[in-house]
């Protein structure tokens, strides 16, 4: 696997990392008054960022640069 599509994936982890990270503050830490959607937010963020490493994925996997392997 190249370093074209190796480091974005692993910058799309580490973000999806933080932005759990940072919804599991807020759910625990933070008492809501500031802005009660902080948490949605955050979990929007993971989720479309899980969305988008996934579509990098199986484009890595039609254009060659990712090759699948079995067990």
């Amino acid at each position: 696997m190249g370093l074209i599509i190796k480091l974005p994936i692993l910058i799309i982890l580490a973000l999806i990392i933080i932005s759990l990270i940072e919804g599991m503050y807020f759910i625990t830490k933070d008492d809501g008054d500031k802005d009660k959607t902080r948490v949605v937010k955050a979990l929007t963020i993971r989720i479309t960022l899980s969305i988008i490493l996934f579509a990098l994925l199986i484009l890595g996997a039609f254009f060659g640069m990712v090759q699948p392997h079995g067990m």
